[in-house]
């Protein structure tokens, strides 16, 4: 939510740009860890924000995949029209409809009286503008509690979300909160669509939600914005793809703990350093480092466990640039050389930096600017193994469905080819393709839904290494070439995909033979 008196929840405001390659999202989210449940789910970012001068082409073009956005009592300016809504679906952006007045934040000063009228007359509203912008009927709308609802309110807050239901259905009723309203609301039946956000949450998640709210205060294009990260295909988005198509996949953060070892540790210690920590930035996780972990999260109102985890990441990373200097900038400098850029770790963010930057991003789909922020810092720290002392962190397997197109698409053809099928390897999920995974999912005993998914792409896969054949290898180096390998799709595993695999698995983390199993397949994918 974007309002004025909302500055509380952050310990000071911290303005990331976020110009590209926003989007689809990790196992384990940008803000915090997530269940086993909703981490099977593919995941997209998108954002919410009141300002209607911001384009849909601004946003489609930061990579994002779809927007919450508001209705409310009018007049008002940050309201959705009707003009907005076709320029964002235009764009082919999902459109999540939620209601806000003031947030509830009027109950601070008095419960109402009535609060099952009140409910039902903001849903009588909130529906009336949802239907006339072209929502279809059957999508849910969220109703925003905007402030740390205490307990002593909870009776009148299910009162208010009855009125809701009882316009809209059960079915079509959301809350926007923090944890313990979500918690209350979902145990109690009254909800059936949750956005929980990380603020008054503790860092604490609902599994049952669909929406997080994983940061305030981004910008994009120039514009004020919060970041949000859907949590399952459907969190009743309407209009456009809504984000589980298309974008980049983003790998989960990694969790770094004492004892561990290596260059994320060493770039974690000079972010510390950056927020004030009187440590040395050795590389090595011991009994400074973990002091210093704690004072962080004890400082930001984060879960002091010492483990530098996702929310603790998402807490220490601050965006750099070129004219950058410092802590912070040596941090994004230790981790680009992970991918064997070779920068002097002097904390100043020249040319040399920004070419590196600008290559990483290239190099994993992000959008070129230059700009170390969150999309790129996630990627450089959760991409590979930057921690001795626990396992390489793999990125989800994406979503690939009907109406896609790209890389992904084509070496899903190819596999699907590898494996049988008559269609054409084109990049475009088509009609031909749609058929061809179902006919594929049937044929292995899966969920027979036509969307590439997880289990899809687990069955698909194969094993290629140097002496392989076929469109399963075309499908690999189709794969590498995202990554700016240059490699002839010939079907032939010849020396050169093998040094270009053996490339990518070193500088990825992974274990270098130069063969293309799981591990490599799911960062290839996945990356």
């Amino acid at each position: 939510m974007n309002l004025p008196d909302r500055s509380h929840q952050l310990s000071r405001r911290r303005l990331l740009t976020l110009a590209g390659g926003a989007a689809l999202a990790t196992a384990a989210g940008i803000g915090f860890a997530q269940s086993a449940s909703a981490a099977s789910a593919a995941t997209g970012y998108g954002i919410d924000y009141s300002d209607a001068s911001l384009t849909a082409g601004s946003v489609a073009a930061a990579g994002y995949g779809f927007v919450c956005r508001y209705l409310s009592w009018l007049p008002n300016p940050k309201v959705l029209t009707l003009s907005e809504a076709q320029a964002l679906t235009a764009a082919d952006l999902g459109i999540v409809s939620n209601w806000e007045s003031d947030g509830l934040q009027s109950w601070q000063s008095g419960v109402p009286s009535d609060p099952y009228s009140q409910g039902a007359g903001h849903a009588t509203e909130a529906q009336r503008q949802a239907l006339a912008n072209g929502m279809p009927s059957s999508r849910p709308i969220y109703f925003s509690v905007d402030f740390d609802l205490q307990p002593s309110m909870y009776s009148a807050l299910n009162s208010y979300f009855d009125g809701v239901a009882s316009v809209i259905g059960r079915s079509r009723t959301g809350a926007y909160g923090g944890y313990h309203v979500i918690q209350e609301l979902f145990d109690n039946g009254k909800i059936a669509w949750g956005w929980q956000t990380y603020a008054w949450s503790g860092g604490n998640w609902d599994s049952r939600a669909q929406l997080r709210q994983v940061q305030n205060d981004i910008t994009v294009a120039g514009h004020d914005a919060d970041l949000d990260q859907a949590m399952a295909a459907d969190f009743g988005q309407w209009g456009g793809k809504g984000g589980t198509g298309g974008g980049v996949i983003l790998p989960s953060w990694p969790n770094i703990t004492e004892g561990m070892t290596g260059p994320s540790v060493q770039a974690a210690q000079y972010l510390l350093r950056y927020h004030g920590a009187s440590i040395t930035a050795d590389g090595q996780f011991g009994s400074a480092t973990l002091a210093a972990t704690k004072s962080f999260q004890s400082a930001h109102g984060l879960g002091v466990d010492g483990q530098i985890g996702p929310q603790t990441w998402s807490a220490l990373i601050v965006q750099v640039q070129e004219g950058s200097s410092g802590d912070d900038v040596r941090a994004a400098q230790v981790e680009l050389n992970r991918f064997g850029y070779g920068l002097t770790v002097d904390g100043s963010f020249g040319s040399g930096t920004d070419s590196a930057a600008r290559a990483f991003q290239s190099a994993h789909g992000l959008g070129v600017d230059g700009q170390v922020g969150p999309q790129t810092w996630q990627m450089l720290v959760g991409t590979g193994n930057g921690a001795s002392g626990g396992s390489t962190v793999a990125p989800p397997w994406p979503n690939v469905i009907d109406g896609d197109t790209g890389n992904n698409v084509l070496a899903a053809q190819y596999l699907l080819r590898y494996h049988g099928a008559s269609i054409t390897a084109d990049g475009q999920f088509g009609p031909a393709t749609l058929a061809a995974t179902k006919s594929f999912q049937s044929a292995h005993g899966l969920g027979v839904d036509g969307q590439i998914g997880p289990q899809t792409w687990s069955a698909l896969i194969v094993q290629v290494q140097e002496g392989s054949s076929g469109d399963d290898v075309r499908a690999a180096q189709v794969e590498l070439n995202k990554f700016g390998y240059g490699l002839t799709v010939d079907g032939s595993f010849g020396s050169g995909t093998d040094s270009a695999a053996r490339a990518f698995q070193s500088a990825h983390g992974l274990g270098v033979d130069g063969q293309i199993g799981p591990q490599t397949w799911q960062m290839l994918v996945g990356s």
